[in-house]
């Protein structure tokens, strides 16, 4: 039982010891007071910003959908535009092309004969086998450019003396039928000329055929029959959105001038672009404001001409070629408003001549309801990022001032009692006030040094020492001098087997059972002044 109880006490001062010296090491290492206000503080600046950041967020001032999609409008303007335009350039080029082989077949065919242009007119078998010669060329017309028709037009008749006369004249007018994508190809449908000259070539008629065109139909035939330029380029006209003769369909025309050996001009010809060609050319192109619409159109000031424009792919609008559409300029982006829907954009004047004089634009349209879902999307999200992250910045804070203010008060308790079991609070102000306030109280209370349990034990240790033989004490000296038990038979020259039986007879008398137990007492006994009273303690005698 008494070597129980001993064990139990040299638990108690190694305890002890932990936690007196433990906590001075803690009160040495813990983070200052004020660096946990300066937290506090940074958490409290941090969820006052994310509170303004959310109201913000709510209003939208910190939205930049505005400029971002002016940006991608731009962009997408940006090619609208270079696709018309290229488009535009090309078929213009082809078209001066095809009168210059027009006019050249024309030539030769009436020099041929001895014949002058006049000598067409009341000579169907004659302007037959004109146009026999000159279907091919239109043909080739077609399968090398992107059009949906090409045709030509002289002026000549051959009824002059029908009433119709002044606007009806001979030629050709073919075009594809059947389309159902951007790439033309298919059945190629006499529209306009003779049967005989398409039946040889091997063409189908349109269901809506006739022998000879309307020029009235035609907007700029006769300004392009009075030219009287050098190049054909500064000749060429573009028409506004025109319906096509007894169909559904409406296209736009090229008119470019055929001229004769002489110069003068002798009739139109040019390419066709239908609405359903253009359209399925130029679908819409999505993004995340929606699908971006284009379409080429005739301007009046600040007002879209949409029953004389192109346009490309509506899919998903109810966008249609009827009415006016007026624009209203913008910092960051156009407003179009047609039939009380708005749509948001930009647009861009085009080069090419319209026969009315007009301007030509190219648009890029997009619906706004898909801009204004885009800026509540973008304005939720701001406003749920700022929520949360305020939200987080109000609980850090709360954490932080509980884990600060409660440290503090079981601190300034501490410091008030006397009691030896206290627990370091982690702030280094606080602790060291502690560790301060208990240490004046131990000066002024010499007695209370240590506490009884301990003063009782380290008595009644240095009361057995006095039985411990003189090689016992030599080795317990070199203990408390901070040698190990390895150290020992290197210093007295002996073994390890007898250093070990010396150690079992210093444990037992002295009433431990660890050299850490005994190293504790040591400890307790250096600090309070009475190491070398334990040691010295007895009779001295030399080792043998």
């Amino acid at each position: 039982m008494a070597i129980n109880t001993e064990k139990r006490g040299g638990s108690c001062v190694l305890l002890y010891l932990n936690r007196r010296w433990g906590k001075i090491d803690a009160a040495a290492r813990g983070r200052s007071i004020g660096s946990r206000l300066a937290l506090c503080w940074l958490c409290m600046v941090l969820a006052v910003l994310s509170a303004a950041l959310l109201l913000l967020s709510a209003t939208g001032v910190l939205s930049h959908t505005a400029s971002q999609f002016g940006e991608t409008a731009a962009l997408q303007q940006k090619n609208t535009a270079a696709i018309f335009t290229a488009q535009m350039d090309v078929l213009t080029a082809q078209g001066i092309e095809l009168s210059n082989t027009v006019s050249g077949e024309v030539e030769s065919f009436l020099a041929g004969r001895g014949l002058s242009f006049d000598a067409l007119n009341d000579n169907p078998e004659l302007i037959a086998e004109l146009e026999d010669m000159l279907i091919p060329a239109l043909k080739s017309a077609m399968e090398g450019s992107t059009c949906s028709g090409a045709y030509f037009c002289l002026d000549a008749t051959a009824n002059t003396s029908l009433s119709t006369s002044e606007i009806s004249r001979a030629g050709v007018y073919l075009r594809y039928s059947g389309l159902r994508s951007a790439h033309p190809g298919g059945t190629v449908t006499c529209f306009r000329g003779t049967v005989d000259a398409a039946r040889r070539n091997g063409l189908q008629l349109h269901n809506r055929w006739n022998p000879e065109l309307n020029t009235s139909l035609i907007p700029g035939y006769r300004q392009v029959m009075a030219w009287d330029g050098d190049r054909l380029s500064g000749g060429c006209l573009w028409t506004e959105r025109i319906p096509l003769l007894d169909t559904w369909e409406s296209v736009t025309l090229l008119c470019v001038p055929v001229r004769d050996g002489a110069g003068n001009v002798r009739g139109v010809c040019g390419m066709e672009l239908s609405d359903l060609y253009f359209s399925l050319s130029h679908s819409t192109v999505s993004g995340s404001y929606g699908s971006f619409i284009m379409l080429l159109a005739p301007m009046n000031g600040d007002t879209l001409l949409l029953d004389k424009a192109m346009l490309g792919s509506t899919e998903g609008t109810d966008l249609s070629a009827s009415g006016e559409m007026r624009i209203q300029s913008g910092r960051d982006y156009d407003t179009f408003t047609w039939n009380d829907t708005t749509y948001l954009g930009k647009y861009q004047i085009v080069p090419g001549r319209l026969a009315d004089g007009h301007p030509l634009a190219a648009v890029t349209l997009v619906p706004e309801s898909g801009y204004r879902h885009q800026v509540q999307t973008a304005r939720l999200g701001w406003t749920l990022g700022s929520l949360g992250f305020l939200i987080g910045m109000l609980v850090l804070a709360a954490a932080l001032s509980r884990r600060f203010a409660m440290p503090i008060a079981q601190g300034l308790e501490a410091a008030k009692s006397c009691e030896h079991d206290w627990q370091p609070t982690g702030i280094r102000e606080i602790d060291e006030l502690t560790v301060y306030f208990h240490s004046r109280l131990r000066e002024s209370r010499p007695e209370d040094a240590l506490p009884r349990q301990v003063e009782s034990l380290v008595s009644e240790l240095i009361d057995r020492s006095k039985g411990l033989t003189s090689s016992e004490r030599i080795i317990l000296r070199y203990y408390a001098e901070g040698y190990t038990v390895k150290d020992i038979p290197g210093l007295l020259f002996i073994s390890m087997g007898t250093v070990k039986g010396h150690n079992s007879h210093i444990y037992s008398k002295l009433g431990v059972d660890s050299y850490d137990a005994l190293k504790a007492y040591l400890d307790v006994l250096r600090r309070c002044g009475r190491l070398e009273e334990l040691l010295q303690s007895g009779k001295q005698r030399s080792y043998v």
